[in-house]
């Protein structure tokens, strides 16, 4: 499968949305945190797309290799998340300086939604993951992308791929910034355990819902 990630094309940092490349279409930008009018991420339409392609292509070789891990068809779990209609997402997080960063977190301990989540951080230390009862730092590299399995990938997979549980802590004396793209399925598509990987010694973990369902529940901290 290593293969499959060989002449990646360059991945350059973009703070606009793409709005649209092919079938793939991308939601309105939603920007949380304080004082982002200070920032300038608004670039050129020729980069946005630049950005974009590199993403799909990206996101193409990781949804094969993710079905090969199943012993599936390269395409199955593309797929079974949506296809071409799987929804780009931008999120762009602002955390200013915390006087107290020992009592407060930037964002509480979770998984994602999505199938997946592909992360740009600054380089200001925040992101941990959850393992083994403990918490780990995820340590910047920088022009790397940071990639989340969501709950849909979970669920799909039948739990043989885990969510990221993770949170995000802030920083006392400096700013930190990351740009999480989550790709999502169609809010009418139905997720499910794909079939190929349940019989009768691995009985569905999961139900079969509409996306927007699972995300109706989970926000709203209903039993699945």
């Amino acid at each position: 499968m290593a293969d499959l990630f060989t002449k990646s094309p360059p991945i350059t940092i973009f703070k606009k949305m793409v709005h649209k490349i092919g079938m793939q279409k991308f939601k309105d930008v939603l920007i949380t945190g304080r004082k982002y009018a200070l920032y300038s991420f608004f670039l050129s339409r020729e980069a946005n797309e630049e950005y974009a392609k590199s993403l799909r292509v990206i996101v193409d070789r990781m949804f094969k290799c993710l079905s090969l891990g199943l012993g599936l068809e390269a395409h199955e779990m593309m797929e079974a998340a949506g296809g071409e209609d799987i929804v780009y997402l931008l999120k762009i997080n602002y955390y200013p300086p915390c006087p107290r960063p020992d009592l407060a977190l930037g964002v509480v301990a979770h998984t994602d939604m999505s199938c997946i989540t592909l992360l740009v951080p600054n380089e200001v230390q925040g992101l941990q993951v959850f393992k083994d009862s403990h918490w780990y730092d995820v340590n910047y590299i920088p022009n790397a992308l940071i990639v989340h399995i969501g709950d849909q990938v979970e669920i799909l997979s039948n739990g043989k791929y885990k969510s990221v549980y993770h949170r995000t802590t802030v920083n006392k004396d400096k700013t930190r910034m990351s740009w999480p793209v989550f790709l999502e399925p169609p809010s009418e598509h139905e997720v499910g355990p794909i079939p190929k990987l349940v019989n009768e010694a691995n009985q569905p973990k999961f139900k079969t819902k509409k996306y927007k369902d699972y995300v109706y529940c989970k926000l709203n901290k209903l039993p699945q």
